[in-house]
This record gives structure tokens, sequence and C-alpha cells, in this order.
């Protein structure tokens, strides 16, 4: 968008004049938090990660300007269970939401409901996916009935204050979204920027009421049916009818973010901002993973490992990157640290570490190993380390490359299988509280 646009935006929404500067951190007492987030994109869909074809300008930039990780790993292959997982911290077997459409029961505590304990304007856009919004894609109150919970599991009853979402994906032209519990039809345009015009009048309103708030934009792209507005695919067209959409829905996310991204600096509430992207799992299309092995659905780096960014001038001056892992279920335990919450209705352990002494410049290694965990399949990654069905291998190659190592560390090998072990049995622990028998009954119809 051209300045000129932006200035007319920035009008519109009462915010501050339109301009170069940025606030100093002190401008808000609170750090302002967003988490973006892509549905289907993988490690290797970015610019800065190499990929050959498909350009993301204002990722690159935003990658180049703040902590750009090398291991992000989204919680699990698949969709629903990722997003509960940015929600709460914890890892989403525990609450039984173990594929996609499952929901994110009530009982658990979200980052929104944490941080309007500080104050905080709480506000979802996108998909949701994790229950209580009607005419989902493959309905709700699946994983756990929702006979369990006295209220739907939309976002209005998980701590957002404000939300125009979506029970599951939605492209262009299909799929109504509601908008704090009242259905709206689809918007015409890119998905993105529709939605980002959205979350962006809605931001503008806290920044220009100065109060810190929480903002979840969850982008339905690049997941499938891929349908691109001509002006994002258009550049794309030569490498053939498949692919032009696919990167064009990209694209149009790129797109977006570099609104967002320079919006927030008209705003001037860039620099106090904690500004993160990154995906729900790996790619649903073949030979879209850079060499890491496997896809969507696979417990592999190819169907974990997802792009992630973190931008926040005022605590990130200089940019750099870093190969310690960190996962989704770190975004709940970093922001209760950064403003000093104590949650005592959490409803069990957290399995998701502070990344505040990563961003200091104190942590070299995780303090405790990201577990990972479908059916029968386990995955232990630790720092250099993975346990993986039994076997352990050391990281090689960027992670493209793993070298079986399982006869030549035997301590390390027992270590994680004895850590492993006793973090099953908390699962299983976790998991009692949601089962059938603890579902209360649903009422008598009258």
């Amino acid at each position: 968008m051209k300045q000129a646009k932006l200035c007319w935006l920035a009008v519109v929404l009462g915010l501050a004049a339109c301009g170069n500067g940025r606030a100093a951190a002190k401008d808000f007492g609170k750090p302002n938090i967003i988490l973006c987030m892509t549905d289907d994109q993988g490690w290797y869909e970015t610019g800065y990660n190499g990929h050959p074809e498909l350009k993301t300008p204002n990722l690159d930039k935003m990658a180049a300007a703040g902590l750009r990780f090398d291991r992000f790993y989204a919680a699990f292959p698949m969709c629903s269970p990722t997003r509960a997982s940015c929600l709460t911290g914890r890892y989403p077997a525990r609450y039984r939401c173990m594929t996609w459409g499952h929901d994110l029961p009530l009982r658990e505590v979200t980052i929104a409901e944490a941080v309007k304990t500080a104050g905080y304007a709480t506000g979802h856009f996108g998909k949701w996916h994790v229950g209580g919004i009607p005419n989902a894609i493959g309905g709700t109150g699946r994983g756990l009935p929702e006979s369990f919970d006295t209220k739907p599991r939309h976002p209005g009853n998980q701590g957002f204050d404000e939300w125009f979402s979506a029970g599951n994906n939605y492209d262009i032209g299909y799929e109504y979204l509601y908008h704090n519990g009242v259905q709206v039809p689809p918007k015409p345009g890119d998905t993105s920027d529709v939605l980002m015009a959205v979350a962006l009048e809605w931001i503008g309103k806290q920044a220009a009421a100065k109060k810190p708030f929480l903002a979840l934009i969850w982008f339905p792209a690049p997941h499938g049916p891929h349908i691109a507005t001509p002006e994002y695919a258009a550049p794309y067209a030569k490498y053939g009818k498949a692919k032009a959409p696919y990167y064009g829905e990209l694209a149009g996310v790129d797109h977006a973010m570099g609104l967002l991204r320079t919006a927030l600096r008209d705003m001037q509430i860039a620099d106090n901002t904690m500004l993160w992207f990154c995906a729900d799992n790996g790619p649903a299309a073949p030979g879209m993973t850079g060499g890491l092995p496997g896809m969507k659905k696979a417990l592999t780096e190819g169907g974990l490992r997802v792009p992630g960014i973190l931008e926040w001038p005022a605590r990130i001056p200089k940019p750099f990157a870093t190969s310690v892992p960190a996962c989704t279920t770190d975004f709940y335990p970093t922001a209760i640290d950064l403003l000093g919450i104590k949650m005592p209705d959490e409803a069990g352990p957290i399995d998701g570490v502070s990344l505040l002494p990563l961003i200091e410049g104190k942590m070299a290694k995780r303090p405790k190993p990201i577990p990972f965990l479908d059916g029968g399949k386990a995955r232990v990654v630790d720092n250099e380390y993975t346990l993986e069905n039994g076997r352990l291998f050391r990281f090689a190659e960027g992670g493209r490359k793993d070298v079986d190592i399982t006869d030549q560390e035997p301590d390390v090998l027992k270590r994680l299988t004895d850590w492993l072990t006793e973090w099953k049995a908390s699962v299983k622990k976790d998991q009692a509280a949601y089962s059938a028998k603890a579902a209360p009954k649903p009422a008598k119809k009258k």
C-alpha cells in the first residue's frame, strides 16, 4: 500500500499522523503482541530460506530486521492441534486435540485469558478451527464432545474481546465468517488482504486509545483449494497452472504482512510490538520442503518445521538468527513471563518454555526437549539430538540429513527415552480429565 493510502487509513482510524518516526518503547509500558500464522506453509516456502521461485520480500525484510528461527516447530503436523498449542502452551494431546477439527475445551487457559489479567485488549482474526463456530467444514465438537462444555468453544469464550473468525479454512468466495458471533458473508478480494484490513482497523483503535493488545491474525492461505487473485498469481504464471495460484496465495500473505509492518510504523507502535510469524504445519504439496523429510501429517522435519520470525525493535535492536529449537507451545509461557503473570488456574503442566532468555541472548540451548506425539508415533527434539521411534539421531546439514547415532550415544539415548516415558505418563494423566466418563451429561430437553 502506498504512503498516501496509509495516511488515509490513519485519518479514518483516528491515529497519529503518518511519518517515518518510531515511538520509543516507553510510549507503551506493556508491549503489544501480534501472532501471525499461515496454514500449510513449510519452512522452505520463503525467500529468506532459499526458495528459488517464491518471492516473499516483506517476510525477508522482517527476518532481516529481527530474530530468525532456523528451527521453529509446529507442535503437530496438522492445523487444529498446533493452533491449540499456540493458545495454551500445552501439548494438544493433553486435552485430546489430536487431529484436524478437534476442539480446545474451555477448561484450558488461553494466552488471551492470561494477558487480559494484565489489562490487554484481545482479538482473533481469521481461521480458528478449535471449535465453537457453526458451519465449520469438518464440524465442531470433534475429539471432545461439546457436551463437555456448557458454552461453545468459539474465540469469545476463550478470552477474545473481538473476533472475526471462521470455523475452519476459507477461501475467496466461500464459507461465512463470524464477527463476534454474528454471521457475515465473505468479502471480495485476496483473503489475506481482506483479513489484514479487518485486523488493522481493530489494531488502530487500540493504538489510538493507547491500549496494549494481543492480536492473533491466522491466515487461511496457502491451504487448498488454491484460489489466488490475478494480481498475485500472474507473476507466477510461468510455473504452471498448479503453482501459480499456490504461489499467488503466499504472495498475498507476504503483501498483507507488508501492510501490517508499514501500518505499525505509521501508528508509531512498531518499536514496542512483539510481531511473530509462523505456520501451523509443513506443506501439503510434495516437493515444497527444501529437502526436509516428510510433509504435512508426518512427525518429521518436513511436517513440523515451519518459518519462524520475531520482530521487536525495542528488544531486538540488532537482528540475529538462532538454531536453538523453538515451538508453538512457547508463545504462552513467553507472554506470561514477559508480563509477570501468574495463572493459578492452569489446567496442568506447560510444555513450552519462555523464549525471553533467547531474545536477550542468554539462551545457548533449549532448557527442555520438545515432544511430539501422534498415536503410537513419538518424536523428541533436544537441541542437536532427535529421538524418533526409539532411534537417536544428530542433526546434520540443517536437519536435511540426520545421522543415526543410536549405538554411539547410549547415555543420551537413555536420557531422552526416560524423559519421553515420563512425559507420556504426564499426558495420560491429563487426558483422564477429558475422558468420556468425566464429561457432564447434557441437559434433558423439556
